[in-house]
């Protein structure tokens, strides 16, 4: 009999039966008022969208697209519409404009090259392309590669003006007329749905397009949620007042992450929250915005969270803060702990992990509210989410030991977009194969590495994360991340190599950095790959992976050069 693991006390809880936009934008679970603003551009206060406006603006594009592209038209689920951007506070618009029109939006990443959106838009047959300004030459020459005309690429624009309209032809998608969404009601339709389309991050070989249903989007949105409000309710019934913190959230990861779409285009809205958009990321102008707009809850990537955690910058800047998360990648408990130090009074371990994927709709683990830990483990499971753990014979494995964690949930994804023999892969006896190893501990669920990421020595796993972790500790070192290089030697061997940017130069060196691991990690887990120091910072992918296939790629340059000497 298989070991399954669920939340303990709601195994499962019942969803709204109703579409994303029915649920955001008219039921009763959405806390966002007609006079909320839901956005602001950073770069201009006064630029912002309230929860009436949006609607407006999205029943205008869901009109003009639904005229001028047909889409829809033929019915929903089928009419795909590719958007690029960085942030800015009317892609909500242009998200659930496609949506209502009855397309479905697919995100492209605001680092692509032409060849990744024309790729995507091929897969996808998409009919039309959405861009911001920065992303107009790279999606015209994808579309002419793909054969599509200029009519068919609409600039999106959030400031000076509010415009949705086409590079060619004069066609402003903004209608003057509006166009309603169909509420769906029916169950099996929700499930069935597809609405939007999330690129994989490709970390380990081509993207795929993760489809996304309303059933997931509205599961993800209400069980998320769902501690909070509990916790609420519990404190108003023991005849506590609850604090006045308003949710305001900065928005400064990519939204064609599954991690920056729900976390400013969907969470803020249903809590009655807003987004503060910073167009694209940038170290100075985060920490600036964070303590001009006295941010409140903050989500973001264990690589920035590291940073946080060492630079001597961040002072007073996350003073307001009253609930943190992080998640895309493990952080370990001292990292955990240390970035803590950083945030609110320092006293309150205020991080809390989660675990996910794009296949999961993001979050499946979550700290509940009032609840906390500081050893680095990922949160309990989510109501509605059952877990496994097996071997690489799909055995469950017992307590304490490393397995591949599977999962089986309302929030997991029907597969991958014409791509039939990816999600038969991605599938087990109905259960999704996450490609994540992890372990329960103490009752607690640990991430060790990717599956596909792990080293073999002697026999032997090694997790790169666990040695990268152990990296961040080192006072003299900013940025780190592990690699495999094969030993000269004896086939099937990996010696681990780190790639490190220190803190100045000079500041660390080699012997320095292994004696750091040696004196901390088991003798098969050391780095006799070696230490190779880079300048500026790791190659890191849009949400801030750190890329381990392009240090691999450079390991096996530099190993070949040795050969060649």
């Amino acid at each position: 009999m298989s070991r399954i693991y669920r939340h303990p006390t709601q195994p499962t809880v019942e969803l709204p039966p109703v579409d994303l936009l029915t649920l955001l934008f008219d039921s009763e679970h959405s806390l966002a008022q007609d006079d909320t603003i839901l956005h602001q551009e950073a770069a201009n206060p006064s630029n912002t969208v309230n929860k009436r406006q949006l609607r407006d603006l999205v029943e205008r594009i869901a009109h003009g697209l639904r005229t001028n592209y047909g889409i829809g038209a033929q019915g929903p689920n089928k009419d795909v519409v590719t958007v690029i951007s960085y942030g800015q506070m009317l892609v909500s618009a242009a998200f659930f404009g496609v949506i209502a029109a009855g397309g479905v939006y697919s995100a492209a990443s605001p680092s692509s090259t032409v060849a990744e959106p024309a790729r995507q838009v091929k897969i996808g047959n998409s009919r039309l392309l959405i861009c911001g300004k920065e992303h107009q030459a790279v999606t015209t020459r994808a579309a002419e590669e793909c054969g599509l005309p200029l009519s068919s690429v609409l600039l999106l624009e959030s400031s000076p003006e509010w415009k949705l309209r086409s590079l060619e032809g004069g066609i402003d998608v903004v209608s003057s007329s509006r166009l309603s969404w169909q509420t769906i009601t029916d169950r099996q339709a929700l499930k069935d749905s597809l609405i939007t389309i999330l690129w994989s991050s490709g970390t380990t070989g081509l993207p795929k397009g993760v489809m996304l249903s309303h059933e997931n989007l509205v599961a993800e949105t209400y069980i998320t949620a769902l501690s909070g409000r509990q916790w609420a309710a519990k404190e108003i019934e023991k005849g506590n007042e609850l604090p006045a913190v308003q949710y305001r959230t900065l928005g400064h990861l990519p939204i064609s992450h599954i991690a920056g779409l729900f976390g400013y285009l969907l969470a803020p809205m249903y809590s009655g929250g807003s987004v503060v958009w910073m167009r694209k990321y940038n170290w100075e102008d985060m920490l600036k915005c964070l303590k001009q707009y006295e941010i409140t809850a903050f989500y973001t990537v264990p690589s920035i969270f590291l940073r946080i955690s060492k630079s001597p910058e961040v002072t007073d800047h996350f003073k307001h803060l009253v609930g943190a998360s992080t998640g895309a990648a493990p952080m370990d408990g001292k990292l955990q702990m240390a970035a803590n130090a950083k945030l609110g009074s320092g006293q309150d371990a205020m991080i809390g992990q989660t675990w996910g994927l794009s296949e999961t709709t993001g979050a499946i683990t979550m700290m509940p509210k009032g609840e906390s830990d500081t050893t680095g483990s990922i949160s309990p499971i989510l109501p509605s989410v059952e877990l496994r753990m097996v071997d690489d014979d799909f055995n469950d494995v017992e307590s304490g030991q490393e397995g591949e964690l599977l999962v089986r949930s309302p929030l997991v994804t029907n597969g991958y977009y014409n791509n039939p023999q990816a999600t038969k892969d991605a599938f087990h006896d109905g259960w999704f194969c996450t490609g994540d190893i992890g372990s329960l501990r103490d009752g607690k669920f640990y991430i060790v590495d990717r599956k596909k990421e792990l080293l073999k020595y002697k026999g032997l796993q090694v997790a790169p994360a666990e040695i990268e972790n152990v990296l961040f500790t080192h006072p003299q070192i900013k940025e780190a991340a592990v690699v495999g290089v094969p030993a000269p030697d004896d086939p099937g061997t990996d010696w681990p190599r780190a790639y490190v940017v220190p803190v100045g130069p000079d500041a660390v060196s080699e012997d320095d950095v292994k004696a750091w691991v040696a004196d901390r990690l088991a003798p098969y887990k050391q780095l006799r790959g070696g230490v190779m120091f880079v300048d500026g910072e790791l190659p890191k992918n849009a949400i801030g992976k750190f890329l381990r296939r392009e240090l691999r790629d450079r390991a096996k340059r530099e190993m070949g050069i040795k050969a060649k000497l």
